[in-house]
């Protein structure tokens, strides 16, 4: 995959383009949202796997509402059902899957690795323990916060529209990240 360097100011077309695929089924994409937050909080009632089922799932689930902007870029009805559109797809459900699953292991990890930044100073309270992780533990936070922001939310639509496998959508996300920080990080 070949990354293109593009102006700062397109961000503002994209934004227009997103208002009008939002606001042309706006009903639909709000019933769509809250379909899927009362699931998350359903889900999320169960305690230690709703938490693990909520992480391993939600790729699929983004990968639904990508699957609902395109449907609407093309001039097609949204329809709440498209939420799980990726889940019903059995070439494209284990793919999907696998990335929550990397994200949950990854999640893991990383819990277990800001211990060691943090310890137990949020516990003795909210202002002393973040003041307390330093500068190399919120360096590691920006570090770990926009690779998973970059691998959350480019692997599924890199799956789902150039129908990449896993395997290169990580690779090419990896390489876009790694070249375009800077975008990046001020989006």
């Amino acid at each position: 995959m070949q990354t293109n360097n593009i102006p700062a100011s397109r961000a503002l077309g994209w934004y227009k383009k997103g208002w009008s695929l939002f606001s042309r089924n706006m009903g639909q994409w709000v019933l769509m949202a809250l379909v899927m937050a009362i699931g998350i909080m359903v889900v999320n009632l169960l305690p230690i796997i709703g938490q693990i089922i909520i992480l391993v799932a939600m790729p699929a689930l983004i990968g639904g509402m990508l699957y609902a902007a395109k449907q609407a870029s093309e001039d097609k009805p949204v329809k709440v059902e498209m939420l799980w559109s990726v889940l019903m797809s059995p070439s494209q459900c284990n793919q999907f899957l696998a990335l929550g699953g990397i994200m949950f292991a990854a999640a893991v990890t990383i819990a277990i690795i800001s211990a060691a930044f943090v310890g137990d100073s949020l516990l003795r309270g909210a202002s002393f323990g973040l003041a307390s992780i330093g500068m190399g533990g919120g360096l590691f936070m920006l570090i770990v916060g926009f690779a998973s922001f970059v691998v959350f939310n480019y692997t599924p639509a890199l799956m789902l529209f150039r129908q990449m496998s896993l395997f290169d959508a990580l690779q090419a996300c990896v390489k876009t990240a790694s070249t375009h920080v800077v975008p990046l990080l001020v989006f």
